[in-house]
Protein backbone atom coordinates (compact mmCIF):
# COMPACT_ATOMS: atom_id res chain seq x y z
CA UNK A 1 0.00 0.00 0.00
CA UNK A 2 1.70 3.53 -0.60
CA UNK A 3 1.48 6.29 1.35
CA UNK A 4 -1.50 7.91 -0.14
CA UNK A 5 -3.65 4.91 -0.07
CA UNK A 6 -2.39 4.65 3.70
CA UNK A 7 -3.43 8.00 4.61
CA UNK A 8 -7.05 7.27 2.73
CA UNK A 9 -7.15 4.28 5.23
CA UNK A 10 -6.25 6.24 8.31
CA UNK A 11 -8.52 8.57 7.18
CA UNK A 12 -11.67 6.26 7.05
CA UNK A 13 -10.84 4.71 10.62
CA UNK A 14 -10.79 8.21 12.04
CA UNK A 15 -14.37 8.44 10.95
CA UNK A 16 -15.29 5.90 12.48
CA UNK A 17 -13.18 6.44 15.93
CA UNK A 18 -15.05 9.68 15.51
CA UNK A 19 -18.70 8.01 14.86
CA UNK A 20 -17.56 5.96 17.75
CA UNK A 21 -16.31 8.98 19.89
CA UNK A 22 -20.03 10.69 19.37
CA UNK A 23 -21.47 7.37 20.35
CA UNK A 24 -19.75 7.50 23.95
CA UNK A 25 -20.85 11.07 23.81
CA UNK A 26 -24.28 10.77 23.56
CA UNK A 27 -24.11 7.73 25.76
CA UNK A 28 -22.34 9.39 28.31
CA UNK A 29 -24.90 12.55 27.95
CA UNK A 30 -28.11 10.28 28.46
CA UNK A 31 -26.95 8.97 31.46
CA UNK A 32 -27.79 5.56 32.20
CA UNK A 33 -29.04 4.97 28.77
CA UNK A 34 -26.83 2.16 26.49
CA UNK A 35 -24.86 3.08 23.72
CA UNK A 36 -26.28 2.11 20.41
CA UNK A 37 -23.88 -0.32 19.48
CA UNK A 38 -24.37 0.31 15.97
CA UNK A 39 -21.74 -1.72 13.78
CA UNK A 40 -20.23 0.80 11.53
CA UNK A 41 -19.38 -0.77 8.30
CA UNK A 42 -18.79 0.25 4.79
CA UNK A 43 -18.65 -1.56 1.42
CA UNK A 44 -14.85 -2.52 1.69
CA UNK A 45 -14.31 -0.30 4.12
CA UNK A 46 -13.79 -0.50 8.03
CA UNK A 47 -15.94 -3.34 9.40
CA UNK A 48 -16.08 -4.87 6.23
CA UNK A 49 -15.95 -8.50 5.93
CA UNK A 50 -13.26 -10.31 3.76
CA UNK A 51 -14.11 -12.22 0.88
CA UNK A 52 -12.76 -15.34 -0.01
CA UNK A 53 -9.35 -14.99 -2.03
CA UNK A 54 -8.13 -17.09 -4.74
CA UNK A 55 -4.28 -16.35 -4.47
CA UNK A 56 -1.41 -16.52 -7.12
CA UNK A 57 1.55 -18.53 -6.17
CA UNK A 58 5.08 -16.51 -6.27
CA UNK A 59 7.16 -18.45 -8.66
CA UNK A 60 10.11 -15.79 -8.41
CA UNK A 61 13.44 -16.66 -8.19
CA UNK A 62 14.69 -14.61 -5.07
CA UNK A 63 11.13 -17.07 -3.14
CA UNK A 64 12.15 -20.51 -4.86
CA UNK A 65 15.53 -20.00 -3.21
CA UNK A 66 14.38 -19.02 -0.05
CA UNK A 67 12.62 -22.21 0.21
CA UNK A 68 15.20 -24.27 -1.63
CA UNK A 69 17.73 -22.91 1.04
CA UNK A 70 15.03 -23.89 4.16
CA UNK A 71 14.65 -27.12 3.09
CA UNK A 72 18.62 -27.40 2.85
CA UNK A 73 18.14 -27.06 6.48
CA UNK A 74 15.87 -29.26 7.41
CA UNK A 75 12.47 -26.94 7.42
CA UNK A 76 9.37 -28.91 7.52
CA UNK A 77 5.88 -28.61 6.18
CA UNK A 78 6.81 -26.43 3.68
CA UNK A 79 4.28 -28.13 1.08
CA UNK A 80 1.39 -27.67 3.08
CA UNK A 81 1.90 -23.93 3.08
CA UNK A 82 2.27 -21.91 0.05
CA UNK A 83 3.53 -18.37 -0.70
CA UNK A 84 1.00 -16.25 -2.84
CA UNK A 85 -0.51 -12.89 -3.53
CA UNK A 86 -4.00 -12.35 -3.04
CA UNK A 87 -5.10 -10.53 -6.56
CA UNK A 88 -7.68 -7.81 -4.78
CA UNK A 89 -4.68 -6.11 -2.87
CA UNK A 90 -1.33 -7.70 -4.51
CA UNK A 91 -0.86 -7.92 -0.87
CA UNK A 92 1.86 -11.14 -0.61
CA UNK A 93 0.87 -14.06 2.01
CA UNK A 94 1.05 -17.77 2.86
CA UNK A 95 -2.17 -19.82 1.88
CA UNK A 96 -2.84 -23.42 3.14
CA UNK A 97 -2.59 -26.27 0.34
CA UNK A 98 -4.73 -28.63 1.90
CA UNK A 99 -7.29 -28.54 4.78
CA UNK A 100 -5.75 -27.94 8.70
CA UNK A 101 -7.92 -29.03 11.77
CA UNK A 102 -7.44 -26.46 14.71
CA UNK A 103 -4.25 -27.23 16.70
CA UNK A 104 -2.55 -29.09 14.00
CA UNK A 105 1.24 -27.83 13.20
CA UNK A 106 1.57 -26.76 9.18
CA UNK A 107 5.27 -25.90 9.06
CA UNK A 108 8.19 -25.75 11.15
CA UNK A 109 11.39 -23.99 10.55
CA UNK A 110 14.82 -24.42 12.86
CA UNK A 111 15.73 -21.69 14.84
CA UNK A 112 18.90 -22.05 13.46
CA UNK A 113 17.18 -20.04 10.29
CA UNK A 114 16.24 -17.52 13.01
CA UNK A 115 17.58 -14.03 12.86
CA UNK A 116 18.10 -12.82 16.76
CA UNK A 117 18.39 -8.92 16.30
CA UNK A 118 20.36 -9.07 19.61
CA UNK A 119 22.42 -11.07 21.94
CA UNK A 120 19.89 -13.89 23.40
CA UNK A 121 22.36 -14.20 26.18
CA UNK A 122 21.50 -10.20 27.45
CA UNK A 123 17.86 -10.90 27.32
CA UNK A 124 17.24 -8.01 24.57
CA UNK A 125 19.14 -5.47 26.85
CA UNK A 126 21.58 -4.50 24.08
CA UNK A 127 18.62 -3.65 21.82
CA UNK A 128 16.39 -1.24 24.02
CA UNK A 129 14.45 0.06 20.99
CA UNK A 130 13.36 -0.99 17.73
CA UNK A 131 16.46 1.54 16.11
CA UNK A 132 18.77 -0.84 18.53
CA UNK A 133 17.14 -3.54 16.66
CA UNK A 134 17.49 -2.69 13.26
CA UNK A 135 21.22 -1.30 13.84
CA UNK A 136 21.34 -4.61 14.91
CA UNK A 137 20.39 -5.77 12.15
CA UNK A 138 22.32 -3.94 9.40
CA UNK A 139 25.73 -4.77 11.63
CA UNK A 140 24.83 -8.70 12.22
CA UNK A 141 23.67 -9.93 8.88
CA UNK A 142 23.94 -6.65 6.06
CA UNK A 143 26.83 -5.12 6.40
CA UNK A 144 29.14 -8.16 6.89
CA UNK A 145 29.56 -10.00 3.75
CA UNK A 146 30.16 -13.25 5.15
CA UNK A 147 27.05 -13.09 6.64
CA UNK A 148 25.44 -11.29 3.68
CA UNK A 149 26.43 -14.16 1.77
CA UNK A 150 24.69 -16.87 3.91
CA UNK A 151 21.50 -14.78 4.56
CA UNK A 152 21.26 -13.79 1.14
CA UNK A 153 17.93 -16.48 -0.07
CA UNK A 154 16.07 -14.57 3.15
CA UNK A 155 17.21 -11.41 2.62
CA UNK A 156 16.60 -11.27 -0.85
CA UNK A 157 13.46 -11.44 -0.22
CA UNK A 158 12.79 -8.98 2.18
CA UNK A 159 10.36 -5.61 1.34
CA UNK A 160 12.93 -2.78 -0.14
CA UNK A 161 12.29 0.88 -0.14
CA UNK A 162 9.13 1.83 -1.77
CA UNK A 163 8.41 -1.66 -3.22
CA UNK A 164 4.39 -2.39 -3.85
CA UNK A 165 5.31 -4.26 0.50
CA UNK A 166 6.53 -1.90 1.79
CA UNK A 167 4.16 -0.40 3.66
CA UNK A 168 5.20 3.53 4.92
CA UNK A 169 4.91 3.78 8.67
CA UNK A 170 3.96 7.38 9.79
CA UNK A 171 7.67 7.75 10.99
CA UNK A 172 8.17 8.27 7.29
CA UNK A 173 5.50 11.00 6.70
CA UNK A 174 6.29 14.84 6.83
CA UNK A 175 5.15 16.80 9.74
CA UNK A 176 1.88 17.82 7.71
CA UNK A 177 0.91 14.78 7.31
CA UNK A 178 1.66 14.06 10.12
CA UNK A 179 -0.64 16.35 11.31
CA UNK A 180 -3.59 15.04 9.56
CA UNK A 181 -3.46 11.70 11.91
CA UNK A 182 -5.51 13.46 14.33
CA UNK A 183 -4.14 11.16 17.12
CA UNK A 184 -1.70 12.66 19.80
CA UNK A 185 -0.24 9.20 20.59
CA UNK A 186 0.11 7.84 17.31
CA UNK A 187 1.56 11.60 16.36
CA UNK A 188 3.72 11.40 19.36
CA UNK A 189 5.16 8.28 19.44
CA UNK A 190 6.23 8.41 15.39
CA UNK A 191 8.18 11.29 16.48
CA UNK A 192 9.62 9.55 18.74
CA UNK A 193 10.75 7.11 16.42
CA UNK A 194 12.48 9.23 14.44
CA UNK A 195 14.73 10.60 17.66
CA UNK A 196 15.47 7.26 18.22
CA UNK A 197 16.39 6.42 15.05
CA UNK A 198 18.48 10.00 14.45
CA UNK A 199 20.47 9.41 17.90
CA UNK A 200 20.78 5.99 17.56
CA UNK A 201 22.42 6.28 14.06
CA UNK A 202 24.44 9.10 14.99
CA UNK A 203 25.94 7.26 17.86
CA UNK A 204 26.75 4.12 15.86
CA UNK A 205 28.20 5.98 12.40
CA UNK A 206 25.12 4.85 10.44
CA UNK A 207 23.11 6.89 8.06
CA UNK A 208 19.45 8.07 9.30
CA UNK A 209 18.14 6.87 6.03
CA UNK A 210 19.41 3.52 5.80
CA UNK A 211 18.40 2.96 9.75
CA UNK A 212 15.06 4.12 9.42
CA UNK A 213 14.14 1.50 6.76
CA UNK A 214 15.66 -1.04 9.00
CA UNK A 215 13.97 -0.19 11.95
CA UNK A 216 10.68 -0.52 9.80
CA UNK A 217 11.99 -3.87 8.78
CA UNK A 218 12.55 -4.71 12.80
CA UNK A 219 9.15 -3.05 13.63
CA UNK A 220 7.11 -4.54 11.45
CA UNK A 221 8.36 -8.20 10.54
CA UNK A 222 10.16 -9.59 13.87
CA UNK A 223 8.51 -11.31 16.35
CA UNK A 224 8.90 -11.05 19.98
CA UNK A 225 9.89 -13.88 21.93
CA UNK A 226 10.33 -14.75 25.92
CA UNK A 227 14.02 -15.44 27.06
CA UNK A 228 14.05 -17.48 30.58
CA UNK A 229 15.83 -15.10 33.25
CA UNK A 230 14.94 -13.44 36.32
CA UNK A 231 11.77 -12.60 36.86
CA UNK A 232 11.04 -8.98 37.46
CA UNK A 233 10.83 -8.04 40.88
CA UNK A 234 8.30 -4.76 40.38
CA UNK A 235 4.87 -4.55 39.89
CA UNK A 236 5.09 -1.66 37.63
CA UNK A 237 4.93 -2.57 34.24
CA UNK A 238 7.28 -1.44 31.82
CA UNK A 239 6.40 -0.65 28.04
CA UNK A 240 8.13 -0.20 24.55
CA UNK A 241 8.45 2.24 22.23
CA UNK A 242 5.71 0.64 20.68
CA UNK A 243 3.35 1.31 23.62
CA UNK A 244 2.95 -2.21 24.53
CA UNK A 245 4.01 -3.96 28.24
CA UNK A 246 7.55 -5.38 27.45
CA UNK A 247 7.41 -6.95 31.36
CA UNK A 248 5.36 -7.26 34.60
CA UNK A 249 5.48 -9.06 37.81
CA UNK A 250 6.28 -12.88 36.50
CA UNK A 251 7.01 -12.08 33.32
CA UNK A 252 10.43 -12.93 31.03
CA UNK A 253 12.05 -10.66 29.08
CA UNK A 254 11.88 -10.64 25.06
CA UNK A 255 14.32 -10.25 21.90
CA UNK A 256 12.95 -10.09 18.39
CA UNK A 257 13.64 -12.51 15.97
CA UNK A 258 13.14 -12.68 12.13
CA UNK A 259 11.92 -15.96 11.04
CA UNK A 260 11.93 -16.70 7.60
CA UNK A 261 8.73 -17.69 5.19
CA UNK A 262 6.75 -17.42 8.80
CA UNK A 263 7.38 -13.96 8.85
CA UNK A 264 5.64 -13.70 5.65
CA UNK A 265 1.96 -14.07 6.89
CA UNK A 266 -0.43 -11.47 7.01
CA UNK A 267 -2.17 -9.53 9.59
CA UNK A 268 -5.74 -10.35 10.75
CA UNK A 269 -6.97 -8.15 13.94
CA UNK A 270 -10.63 -10.03 14.25
CA UNK A 271 -10.35 -13.77 13.12
CA UNK A 272 -6.64 -14.91 13.17
CA UNK A 273 -6.73 -18.65 12.19
CA UNK A 274 -3.25 -19.58 13.16
CA UNK A 275 -0.41 -18.26 16.04
CA UNK A 276 3.24 -18.42 15.66
CA UNK A 277 4.62 -21.37 18.32
CA UNK A 278 7.93 -22.14 19.77
CA UNK A 279 9.03 -25.89 20.13
CA UNK A 280 11.44 -27.60 22.42
CA UNK A 281 12.64 -23.86 22.96
CA UNK A 282 15.19 -25.65 25.47
CA UNK A 283 16.69 -27.87 23.34
CA UNK A 284 19.11 -26.61 20.66
CA UNK A 285 16.89 -28.02 18.58
CA UNK A 286 14.24 -25.84 18.46
CA UNK A 287 11.82 -25.07 15.98
CA UNK A 288 9.42 -22.37 14.92
CA UNK A 289 6.39 -23.34 13.92
CA UNK A 290 2.77 -21.96 12.28
CA UNK A 291 -0.29 -23.70 14.34
CA UNK A 292 -3.75 -23.24 12.96
CA UNK A 293 -6.32 -21.90 15.98
CA UNK A 294 -8.91 -22.93 13.63
CA UNK A 295 -9.85 -25.14 11.01
CA UNK A 296 -8.48 -23.61 7.90
CA UNK A 297 -9.50 -24.90 4.62
CA UNK A 298 -7.44 -25.90 1.47
CA UNK A 299 -6.98 -22.35 -0.29
CA UNK A 300 -7.64 -20.11 2.76
CA UNK A 301 -5.35 -17.29 3.75
CA UNK A 302 -3.18 -18.28 6.73
CA UNK A 303 -3.31 -15.06 8.88
CA UNK A 304 -2.07 -14.16 12.33
CA UNK A 305 -2.43 -11.32 15.06
CA UNK A 306 0.74 -8.77 14.84
CA UNK A 307 2.37 -8.20 18.10
CA UNK A 308 0.38 -8.77 21.47
CA UNK A 309 -2.98 -9.74 19.59
CA UNK A 310 -4.46 -6.60 20.48
CA UNK A 311 -3.16 -3.82 18.72
CA UNK A 312 -5.54 -1.10 18.27
CA UNK A 313 -5.61 0.54 14.19
CA UNK A 314 -3.00 3.24 16.11
CA UNK A 315 -0.18 0.50 16.98
CA UNK A 316 -0.58 -1.31 13.43
CA UNK A 317 -0.53 1.84 11.54
CA UNK A 318 2.59 2.92 14.07
CA UNK A 319 4.47 -0.24 13.25
CA UNK A 320 3.50 -2.10 10.25
CA UNK A 321 2.02 0.93 8.15
CA UNK A 322 -1.23 -0.63 7.16
CA UNK A 323 -4.69 0.24 8.89
CA UNK A 324 -7.37 -2.95 9.17
CA UNK A 325 -10.75 -3.04 7.40
CA UNK A 326 -11.68 -4.05 10.85
CA UNK A 327 -10.82 -4.06 14.04
CA UNK A 328 -12.64 -4.92 17.37
CA UNK A 329 -9.68 -3.15 20.03
CA UNK A 330 -10.51 0.13 18.60
CA UNK A 331 -13.84 0.42 20.35
CA UNK A 332 -12.56 -1.08 23.57
CA UNK A 333 -9.22 1.79 23.49
CA UNK A 334 -11.77 4.27 22.56
CA UNK A 335 -14.30 3.25 25.90
CA UNK A 336 -11.13 3.29 28.39
CA UNK A 337 -9.84 6.72 26.91
CA UNK A 338 -6.46 7.87 28.83
CA UNK A 339 -3.25 7.81 27.24
CA UNK A 340 -3.90 10.32 24.92
CA UNK A 341 -6.86 8.75 23.06
CA UNK A 342 -9.63 11.38 21.74
CA UNK A 343 -12.89 11.24 23.64
CA UNK A 344 -14.16 14.63 23.28
CA UNK A 345 -15.64 15.60 19.86
CA UNK A 346 -13.98 19.09 20.81
CA UNK A 347 -10.27 17.52 20.40
CA UNK A 348 -11.35 17.29 16.72
CA UNK A 349 -9.95 19.97 14.17
CA UNK A 350 -12.31 19.04 11.30
CA UNK A 351 -15.84 17.68 11.73
CA UNK A 352 -17.20 14.70 10.63
CA UNK A 353 -18.58 15.74 6.76
CA UNK A 354 -15.14 17.79 6.69
CA UNK A 355 -13.54 14.35 7.04
CA UNK A 356 -15.81 12.74 4.61
CA UNK A 357 -14.76 14.81 1.85
CA UNK A 358 -11.65 14.83 2.57
CA UNK A 359 -11.70 11.17 1.98
CA UNK A 360 -13.51 11.07 -1.05
CA UNK A 361 -10.95 13.74 -2.89
CA UNK A 362 -8.32 11.98 -1.74
CA UNK A 363 -9.71 8.46 -3.24
CA UNK A 364 -10.76 10.42 -6.50
CA UNK A 365 -6.94 11.75 -6.46
CA UNK A 366 -5.36 8.18 -5.97
CA UNK A 367 -7.71 6.68 -8.89
CA UNK A 368 -6.85 9.09 -11.21
CA UNK A 369 -2.85 8.35 -10.28
CA UNK A 370 -3.11 4.63 -10.90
Amino acid sequence: MNQSKTMIAWISVLLVFLSLSLQRVNSLAARGKKASGQKVSSGGGFGAKPNTILHSPDTSESTQKLLQFLQSQNAEGLGNVEIGYCPDTGARGLFATKNFKQGKIMCRIPSDCALALSDPSKNGEDAPTLAHGGANFLNMYMKPANARQTWAPYLDTLPTMGSAQFDSTPDFFSDEELGLLEFPRLIRQAKERREQVRAVADELGLTREELQFATWLTASRAFCISMSGEEEETEVPKYDERGQVITKAGEQKTIRVLVPFIDMANHNSDQPNAKLTLIDPEKDDAWFALEATRPIAVGKEITIAYGNGLESSVELLLNYGFVPHSNRIDEFMLKKGGDEAITSLDRWSTTLEEDKTMLSMMEESTEEND
